[in-house]
């Protein structure tokens, strides 16, 4: 880190979407993956860590914008969510600001209410005269307005939480815009604020009031918060601005008694799962172990239907926590399965040579009289079926699909070539077999159709799957090899770009389409924007849907021998091979990443 004269440092500007859920360690491992580049921070600057609250949620339980002038929303309800937020990200910056101390630079935390994001985050850094901005990767889909529109040097953190530099220098040509009034608090990190883990007033914070016509609230006394509670797993707020002063002590000590138990450092350092929600995976590094049945019992409370996770062909399979804290999901074989003991067997072999990070890891096993379960880690997040077909309420973006893709084709990559115990054909590549992070970081599950081969030589199976995605020499012939995987990982890149099931119903229910009828012309005619999924609108990256367009043109080919392997799969998402190029041509010639 470059050492400048004292008084001459600038701002460094990390933008976060404060209405989501973060987690401690997120902040941290950001703010070390910007002090670690050795280009963004140097000695003497001030990191100021923007979270940006564009949503309230009301007593009421609905969701507001934070403007008194909008129906519903009160401007002391504002005031008290910025101020709790504000005391939730200085806390968890407490660590972060001891490490930037030592490199004598000092951090600060600043939430600002307003909407929309975008013009908020613009106005805070054209204010602080930042020298850099570090975008939360939740902002993605505006980057091409931050880059025209910040003359700052640009970065995005990565869903890695690495910092990836976008724009290196600085411009001065952006749009005049007009100024616009929200109502923020800032406040300095530093030990003294949190002495002894209680939360103390910070009377150096800094209050902005816009022009919105606030309460006459102090600033002392917007910190006590009045009845609040805070809610650590939902992270939303439910105020009662009823209460009397009597209660308004109670509701205090009860805020920060939450605050000092939701932000109490653990000393385990086991491997973190997922980023967002920080689960952890306690027996990482041990081999799958036998179970008692009494463990998975009490485990799962008895199997009851609360932990019921789902139902298929094999069995139940219920989600449960071991005494040492770690969660696991329990795949319970049914009585009458005639699948059962022979996927057992299968997937006990198979997952006992396979520890990759986008594969989801069997824990161990447990067998009592003609009962076997498989014990796995818990995977958060649900399936990407779910997130693709079923869920109403969001949808995946295109860079979280685009993730997806290359983090299945890595899992692929090491069952087919780099596996320890020899190469594995999963043969059930589909997205209900792939489990989510709230990362959005993909695990490869349900091995129980798996094989495990010496070689990559075909031969004759018994044909099992699932239709839609079975290779043509597979569902013919019973052909099986690694190329039949590839093939339906072809189809899964189809689902991710398109959002449709591998079979579309016509005009009437007699009429059907299969997705690779529907997509192969639509590529061979260059219309590869008719592919996307109308959800995300034109929000995709013309050259990662060129990539995965491709790759999965080649991936479907009928001939086997014509489909790349996992490895060269890999390379061509991520746009480093050049070996089917002659092939690419055929659809999408003279393509070039602007």
């Amino acid at each position: 880190m470059e050492n400048r004269p004292s008084g001459s440092g600038s701002h460094v500007v990390i933008a976060y979407d404060a209405t989501k859920e973060r987690g401690e360690h997120e902040l941290k491992r950001t703010v070390s993956s910007v002090r670690l580049r050795g280009d963004i921070l140097r000695a003497g600057d001030t990191l100021l860590v923007l979270g940006v609250l564009h949503r309230l949620v009301h007593p009421m339980g609905y969701h507001s914008k934070p403007c008194p002038q909008d129906f519903g929303t009160s401007a002391r309800a504002m005031e008290e969510e910025v101020s709790i937020k504000a005391d939730v990200f200085a806390h968890m910056l407490i660590q972060s600001a001891q490490e930037c101390q030592n490199e004598k630079v000092s951090i600060e935390v600043k939430i600002t209410a307003g909407t929309p994001i975008k013009k908020v985050i613009l106005q805070e850094v054209l204010a602080c005269k930042a020298t850099w901005v570090i975008l939360d990767r939740h902002f993605r889909r505006d980057l091409k307005f931050y880059e025209k529109q910040i003359p700052s040097k640009v970065a995005l953190i990565q869903d890695s939480l690495d910092v990836e530099v976008l724009r290196s220098y600085t411009t001065n040509e952006v749009d005049v815009i007009e100024h616009k009034s929200f109502y923020s608090l800032s406040k300095p990190v530093s030990q003294s604020i949190f002495q002894g883990g209680d939360l103390s007033i910070d009377h150096q914070s800094e209050t902005t009031f816009g022009s919105y016509p606030l309460s006459n609230t102090t600033l002392e006394s917007s910190y006590l918060m009045s009845s609040s509670t805070y809610r650590s797993h939902d992270h939303y707020f439910s105020l009662d601005f009823g209460s009397s002063s009597k209660q308004e002590k109670s509701g205090h000590d009860q805020q920060q008694q939450h605050i000092k138990n939701v932000f109490r450092q653990k000393s385990s350092e086991v491997p973190i799962l997922c980023i967002a929600c920080g689960m952890r995976t306690e027996l990482y590094i041990r081999d799958p172990m036998k179970f008692s049945y009494s463990e998975i019992q009490l485990a799962t409370n008895d199997f009851s239907k609360e932990n019921l996770l789902g139902e298929g062909g094999y069995g139940h399979v219920y989600k449960g926590e071991l005494k040492d804290g770690q969660m696991i999901a329990a795949k319970v074989r049914k009585e009458a399965s005639t699948q059962g003991f022979s996927e057992f067997h299968s997937e006990m072999y198979v997952l006992s040579f396979a520890r990759h990070k986008n594969i989801v890891m069997l824990l161990g096993y447990c067998c009592k009289e003609n009962l076997n379960i498989l014990v796995y880690e818990y995977i958060c997040n649900k399936s990407l079926y779910w997130h693709l077909f079923e869920n109403k309420s969001t949808f995946l973006e295109w860079h979280q699909r685009h993730a997806i893709a290359i983090g299945t084709a890595k899992g692929l990559r090491f069952l087919h070539e780099e596996c320890r115990g020899g190469l594995i054909i999963h043969r059930d590549v589909r997205p209900s077999n792939i489990l989510l992070t709230h990362d959005f970081v993909p695990m490869l599950g349900d091995f129980g159709l798996a094989r495990w081969k010496a070689s990559d030589d075909q031969v004759m199976t018994r044909i099992l799957g699932t239709l839609g995605y079975l290779a043509p020499e597979y569902a013919e012939n019973g052909i099986v090899s690694v190329r039949t995987d590839v093939y339906s990982f072809g189809i899964l890149l189809l689902q991710l770009i398109s959002g449709r099931k591998v079979v579309q119903y016509l005009q009437t229910d007699e009429e059907q389409q299969s997705l690779r009828q529907w997509a192969e012309p639509l590529i061979e005619s260059l219309a590869l924007h008719e592919l996307i999924d109308p959800r995300i609108g034109d929000s995709y990256d013309t050259y990662e849907l060129y990539l995965m367009a491709k790759t999965s043109f080649l991936c479907i080919q009928r001939n086997p021998e014509m489909r790349p392997s996992m490895g060269e799969v890999v390379r061509l998402l991520e746009g480093e091979n050049d070996r089917f190029h002659h092939l690419g041509e055929q659809f999408v010639p003279n393509h070039t990443k602007q």
